[in-house]
């Protein structure tokens, strides 16, 4: 069976409750994985057992910034309405969203034909943090600001499509 290379310039990002983040999205880190393998003590050397649990590593996405901040203001807001509120019925209203206070993103990486060929999930996510904006008047292209944010979520998913 001959297969092409994966082309990291070929994905999509869906997140619903971001839809200016999505479009906007220059670059995403499908995150790695880890897990713990518990030693177990030896008069010669160390055994090593088998662990029993997966550490996710955050979820990281940039995206350049439109021209009215509203990509940037969607996830300003959601983080404002989780960790910082200016009323408790800002909270309140963030969690009886129809979005609620996380959501699900996928990422579907495309074949060499521009068909979606995997999905990752990623279940129940929410930002953590949301890098600054950098504006230059000493450069002398005009380069769009590149934000980046990172997610925590409660799982990941890997899906064959095609």
């Amino acid at each position: 069976m001959i297969t092409n290379y994966l082309s990291p310039i070929s994905f999509k990002v869906i997140i619903d409750r971001l839809p200016n983040v999505e479009f906007f999205t220059q670059r995403v880190n499908i995150p790695g994985l880890s897990m713990s393998a518990p030693e177990q003590l030896s008069p010669i050397h160390k055994i090593y057992q088998t662990g029993d649990r997966i550490e996710y590593a955050d979820l990281d996405l940039s995206f350049i910034v439109d021209e009215n901040m509203e990509n940037y203001n969607e996830i300003l807001k959601w983080m404002e309405g989780l960790g910082n509120p200016e009323t408790s019925k800002q909270r309140t209203d963030l969690i009886a969203s129809k979005e609620g206070s996380r959501s699900d993103i996928s990422i579907v990486v495309e074949n060499s034909s521009r068909n979606g060929n995997i999905e990752f999930t990623f279940t129940e996510a929410f930002p953590t943090s949301l890098t600054g904006i950098p504006l230059d008047v000493t450069n002398t292209d005009v380069i769009p600001p590149e934000v980046s944010v990172t997610f925590r979520y409660t799982n990941m998913t890997f899906k064959k499509i095609s």
